[in-house]
């Protein structure tokens, strides 16, 4: 990976004031020949002194490391039934060298950081008119310290496109570790896939999800100039489609399908991808047993359907089912608690509790839609709020990957933010199935996306009439 280490990339003057960078008209990207794009417009300058140092450069290695340590938990319990405290460890040293390193309030630059501290905000103003403050807390006291400051991580630690390229290899070396988990422990139980008593996994949702985003970072290989890159990339791929498919996960599924149209539509090497990409899908569709792909395009429209006769069938239709009732019932909480909602997490509680108030037997189950999780326990401010960090992420992502596109120097800018893009869209589609909104995904995937915004001159992904 010696390759992600190298400085042809960055632009080789020296940087400019922010002032003169901002004054680059947005036509000098566009230019047909490179050569003058290049040497119109800085879009890669050198991050600041202030932003640089020797704690700002441990950190970026322990974030390497962080990537990783989950899955060194998940192999540790595995085979020695004890916990790698790797992770444990860098929870405690990530935070105090975010502070120490005098990034810790860099994430705020951006307006998706400023943005994300505001949906925290609203989120622990929720938790006094919540239905159980405590249950609230608890969830919060985990959420935050595991999940949410992640974003502020990848933008403190992560300065210069060097490093947000450099830590590509971690992401593909840690989605190595989850297909060698799959392969080593998970199982077809209940007809989808799954690794049981896995710390992360045991749910097939979150595992579909976890391996949609993996075939997104694998893509990235295949945007390289070595052929034995591009042949890995494949490999995990094919690797990571195949169990996505096995798991069942109708909306992985649809992501899926809704990613291949937008690689072929907008993807760089269509053709390319086209070769590698189809073939590829389909020999993943061809090796998933035929009762899951049933499962998969097994939808029914009808608010009430007749049993089948056929167990697996029957279970996939109540499933549905269900998500659609439980769907109508959380929309129904966010419009009777429109501002605070009624707890974060407390969903299933409140839920229940009005059941029960019915004569009805309770469930408690989560919303199955994060976007509804979040509108119901939190309010719709703060629905407003999640949803335009994953809007500005989609959207700057996109911008950066069509105006670095034909400019060859930036070949890696423009691999790296058409993968973030689609990462971010897989999640944006799954979590319409899944409540995950309190998990490390949004931040992990924004905070990204800040770090690579924050190391780009601005020209890149601000709006302009003349390009979107």
């Amino acid at each position: 990976m010696s390759r992600f280490n190298t400085s042809r990339v960055v632009a080789s003057p020296p940087p400019q004031p922010p002032q003169v960078r901002d004054a680059l008209p947005v036509s000098a990207v566009s230019q047909s020949v490179p050569v003058e794009a290049e040497n119109a417009a800085i879009l890669l300058p050198e991050p600041t002194v202030s932003e640089t140092g020797f704690l700002q450069a441990i950190g970026f290695g322990m974030l390497c490391v962080f990537v990783l340590s989950g899955y060194a938990n998940e192999f540790a319990m595995r085979y020695f039934h004890i916990k790698a405290y790797i992770s444990t460890t860098l929870w405690v040293l990530l935070p105090l060298l975010l502070v120490l390193s005098g990034n810790l309030l860099r994430g705020l630059r951006d307006i998706s950081g400023r943005l994300w501290l505001l949906f925290l905000a609203w989120v622990v103003l929720a938790v006094p008119f919540s239905v159980w403050k405590g249950g609230s807390v608890a969830m919060l006291l985990s959420y935050v310290p595991h999940g949410w400051i992640q974003l502020f991580y990848y933008a403190g630690f992560m300065v210069s496109f060097r490093q947000v390229r450099g830590f590509m290899p971690f992401l593909i070396a840690s989605n190595c570790l989850l297909l060698l988990d799959c392969i080593l422990f998970g199982s077809m139980a209940g007809g989808r896939f799954e690794i049981p008593e896995s710390v992360f996994f045991s749910n097939a949702n979150d595992l579909a999800l976890q391996l949609l985003i993996a075939v997104t970072q694998f893509m990235y290989l295949m945007y390289q100039r070595e052929i034995w890159k591009q042949v890995v990339g494949a490999a995990g791929m094919l690797g990571s489609l195949i169990f996505m498919f096995k798991t069942g996960s109708r909306g992985a599924f649809l992501a899926t399908v809704v990613l291949g149209i937008v690689t072929l539509v907008f993807g760089k090497n269509r053709s390319r991808l086209a070769l590698i990409g189809v073939p590829v899908a389909l020999i993943a569709l061809l090796i998933v047993p035929s009762a899951v792909f049933h499962r998969l395009t097994l939808i029914e429209l009808q608010s009430s359907v007749a049993a089948t006769g056929d167990y697996q069938d029957d279970s996939a239709i109540a499933s549905q089912m269900q998500r659609i009732l439980l769907f109508r019932q959380s929309v129904r909480l966010a419009l009777t608690h429109p501002l605070f909602g009624v707890g974060p997490g407390q969903f299933a509680v409140a839920a229940s509790g009005d059941s029960a108030k019915q004569g009805k037997r309770p469930t408690w189950l989560g919303t199955h839609n994060s976007y509804t999780e979040v509108a119901s326990e939190c309010g719709i401010p703060a629905l407003v709020l999640y949803v335009s960090v994953i809007a500005i992420t989609l959207i700057s992502n996109f911008r950066i990957f069509r105006r670095s596109a034909g400019i060859p120097r930036y070949r890696d800018l423009s691999a790296l933010a058409f993968c973030f893009f689609c990462s971010t869209l897989a999640y944006a589609i799954c979590t319409f199935f899944f409540h995950v909104a309190y998990s490390s995904y949004l931040p992990a995937l924004a905070g990204m996306s800040v770090a690579l915004r924050l190391c780009t001159n601005p020209v890149l992904w601000r709006r302009s009439p003349r390009w979107m």
